[in-house]
């Protein structure tokens, strides 16, 4: 649960409008903020950038009834039994550790006190010259604090092996 008196700034992912418009109403009743969440509530597992993020961070990824049941009772119930992972169903197509990733992703990084699941990770994209997509990360918008980019060119012969560690594609438009 999130720590006795810790606000909950809930975020919304993969619901209609009409059923992001219902949970938002239910929302007005409780103690919580909406945007730059402690909280995600997802309608169904999925691989959006904004679940991933969430699971990455080690956030509550939970399902609507959590805000549901919340509003009901008039005040915040415990996340445990509402988060994703919790119950593992067999009759689906995403795998056991698809369901269990974001409850133990979150068990974790709050174990461990890392402040996300790629931490002190060192990555190489591999992104051909000239590329259009490589543009976002020559020239990031907002470029992380004490972080140095090093754009070079890696010919094959400078190879001994690659490994794929995260594919990333980036929006042309």
């Amino acid at each position: 649960m999130a720590s006795g008196g810790e606000q909950r700034v809930i975020q919304l992912t993969g619901f209609k409008k009409a059923e992001k418009r219902a949970l938002l109403e239910a929302l007005r009743g409780l103690d919580c903020k909406y945007r730059h969440c402690t909280h995600l509530i997802a309608k169904q597992l999925c691989r959006s950038e904004k679940f991933l993020a969430a699971c990455a961070a080690g956030k509550w990824i939970l399902t609507k009834e959590y805000i549901i049941n919340s509003a009901e009772s008039g005040r915040w119930l415990d996340e445990t039994t509402y988060e994703w992972g919790y119950k593992i169903e067999k009759d689906t197509h995403y795998s056991p550790q698809m369901q269990s990733a974001p409850k133990r992703w979150r068990e974790e990084l709050t174990h461990t006190r890392a402040p996300g699941a790629f931490h002190r990770w060192k990555v190489v994209l591999l992104v051909k010259e000239g590329d259009k997509r490589r543009d976002p990360i020559k020239s990031p918008s907002t470029p992380a604090p004490k972080k140095k980019m090093a754009i070079s060119t890696v010919t094959k012969r400078d190879l001994s092996a690659i490994y794929t560690i995260l594919l990333m594609t980036f929006s042309t438009s």
